[in-house]
């Protein structure tokens, strides 16, 4: 057993002997009601007192001291309106409003960022919307890739030695159709995922019809990389359909080769009787599954053993989607693969099964299953269940995240692993673990974005303002504000700092909007380049080591600025502090989906004008 694992051991059998004082009260029953998204009211729902309080002048207001309620006079008597429980939002001058727009915020536009680009923010964004589709996705394929184009030899600058290549095709006409090779990978679902994301916030501000017909086509997508499984509620890692050029099945029989621990990604192929095709591992022959009924799919291939990382980018953009996005048939797609998502973990209790109907390596989200740190499991697990109850309407789903999840109704056997206690899921935060090792060197970054995207749709779908507020707190001091070199505001990741500004607590009793964080974004954002061809970058040259990273890589004492960062899939994914660099090759162009998905955002909640 690793160390990490005993740690996580240790502090998970610490945390069972005992309950948080800080948890919201476990008894206090569920006051949601029905909304726009789905919520439903629970059987055990409190009723909200909606009749008179006293007589008053017509047009008087008034709002709760928490700002969560708002009462309004109504013929000569006042009517409460449960701001919070009814529609998500605070109480602020005789209205309900968005909670990131109370006090009407003025933030500042970093006016004096001198290392960033000629070109405004708009403008950046103008040219990632019109390339993602044109460059990036491929209309048989229905995902966003990074790629490659064509190199070209072409003459050396002085001072240059030869060869020296160019791209054979310029980066602004470059089609899908030039492009030599699609960077597919173990992730496409969640990147993909992630531009959703930022379509679904860009049809929000815009109404545009080019961000629909994007999310359109990669919902299609979407639907195919859960449908090619043959399992409701799991992903496929990677999928690839035959016949497209730059991009193929594994050619290695190897690859096909059944995992015996189930700790590797292995392909398996879908065969003209529309069942999953395997090599055995035994005598290295191709065999037939009982796992049939695929024949939509024959000559197709995909890996298997979903993870983690890629529900962290499909929950988090298909949660964005079932809010933001108002067409009847994209926003009932999202829903409907989010539902199978909640179904899948609630039947599996808080497992991903795969295929071969054994859970997959990264799929243990109960908290004591000792795979990631009980307080990161527990608010995943969170996050994923009340999403899939409150977009589908759910009585069970909605029950199962009360019940067993929070232990609203009291302590109840409901899961039924080992050291699995019936506590409320909120007690685990406790064991959060997020900054691991000598001023969160060793910490997993990957963890970080999973964690800070899992937050933010947590507290968007939780309108009980307990809970609400209990993960907010979690979001600002245990994430963002905590005592540690790694927090979240010292990463220097507009993503992270919008997510916090977008859904911190405010209201008469907080503290106030994020300004320096939003700030902070936008001189990130405005650092960002022009293009993400790959360009040569030497942090390494600019940031000296500080200490050792968890995979043995040099990493910074401070975030390094986005400027001198090397071009990735997606920024605000990747490790800050990393000292890696990269040489130059125009050909090789990276997805934009990290910077749409940022400015969009930003504008959608106010923190970016549109001149900027």
């Amino acid at each position: 057993m690793t160390a990490y694992r005993c740690q996580l051991l240790w502090a998970a059998l610490l945390l069972l002997s005992c309950q948080s004082s800080d948890s919201p009260d476990s008894t206090t029953p569920d006051t949601r009601i029905e909304a726009e998204v789905g919520r439903e009211t629970d059987s055990k729902d409190v009723a909200l007192d909606k009749g008179p309080l006293r007589a008053c002048t017509e047009g008087e207001w008034t709002c709760s001291e928490d700002g969560y309620v708002l009462r309004r006079c109504d013929q000569g008597n006042f009517v409460e309106t449960h701001c919070m429980v009814e529609e998500g939002r605070v109480c602020e001058e005789g209205e309900c409003v968005e909670p990131w727009r109370y006090g009407a915020p003025e933030w500042s536009t970093c006016p004096d960022e001198g290392n960033g680009t000629t070109e405004s923010l708009a403008e950046k964004a103008a040219y990632y919307d019109e390339i993602a589709p044109r460059l990036h996705i491929h209309p048989d394929l229905k995902w966003i890739m990074s790629i490659n184009l064509a190199q070209l030899e072409v003459p050396c600058p002085p001072g240059k030695d030869a060869p020296c290549y160019d791209s054979g095709v310029p980066e602004a006409i470059a089609t899908h159709e030039d492009v030599v090779q699609w960077h597919t990978g173990e992730n496409d679902g969640l990147w993909n995922a992630l531009y959703m994301a930022s379509q679904a916030y860009r049809f929000a501000v815009t109404d545009s019809p080019a961000a629909l017909e994007n999310l359109r086509l990669t919902m299609e997508g979407e639907v195919t990389r859960m449908e090619i499984t043959g399992v409701p509620g799991i992903f496929t890692r990677q999928f690839i359909p035959p016949n497209i050029p730059g991009i193929g099945c594994p050619a290695e029989d190897k690859e096909y080769e059944v995992d015996v621990e189930k700790d590797d990604n292995q392909w398996v192929k879908i065969e003209e009787d529309g069942c999953v095709w395997v090599v055995d591992n035994q005598t290295q022959q191709w065999t037939g599954t009982t796992h049939c009924g695929l024949e939509k799919y024959a000559g197709w291939c995909w890996l298997d053993n979903v993870s983690q990382d890629e529900y962290a980018g499909h929950m988090f953009g298909l949660g964005a989607i079932a809010m933001l996005v108002n067409d009847p048939e994209i926003r009932a797609t999202a829903v409907d693969l989010i539902e199978q998502v909640g179904e899948h973990l609630m039947v599996n209790h808080l497992t991903f099964v795969d295929w071969d109907q054994r859970i997959t390596e990264h799929g243990l989200m109960y908290p004591t299953s000792m795979a990631d740190p009980p307080g990161y499991l527990a608010l995943l697990s969170m996050d994923y269940v009340l999403m899939a109850a409150v977009v589908s309407g759910r009585a069970d789903l909605m029950e199962f995240y009360n019940q067993c999840l929070l232990q609203s109704g009291g302590p109840a056997e409901c899961l039924p692993w080992p050291l699995e206690k019936p506590v409320p899921f909120t007690d685990y935060t406790n064991t959060l673990l997020h900054f691991m090792g000598s001023d969160g060197c060793k910490s997993n970054f990957n963890n970080h974005a999973m964690l800070h995207s899992g937050m933010f749709s947590l507290i968007w779908f939780e309108w009980d303002p307990a809970m609400r507020e209990f993960v907010q707190n979690v979001f600002d001091v245990g994430v963002m504000r905590a005592e540690n070199p790694k927090a979240g505001l010292n990463q220097l990741n507009t993503w992270y700092n919008f997510m916090w500004a977008a859904h911190k607590k405010l209201g008469p009793l907080s503290d106030g909007p994020a300004y320096e964080a939003v700030e902070e974004g936008i001189c990130q954002l405005k650092q960002f380049p022009a293009s993400k061809s790959q360009s040569q970058k030497n942090p390494a040259d600019l940031y000296p080591h500080y200490c050792e990273g968890r995979l043995g890589n040099s990493l910074a004492e401070f975030a390094i600025p986005v400027k001198d960062r090397c071009a990735s899939g997606f920024t605000w994914w990747s490790n800050p502090f990393g000292r890696h660099s990269c040489s130059e090759a125009p050909w090789v162009i990276r997805h934009p989906s990290d910077y749409l998905l940022a400015y969009w955002m930003g504008r959608y909640y106010g923190f970016i004008p549109e001149e900027l």
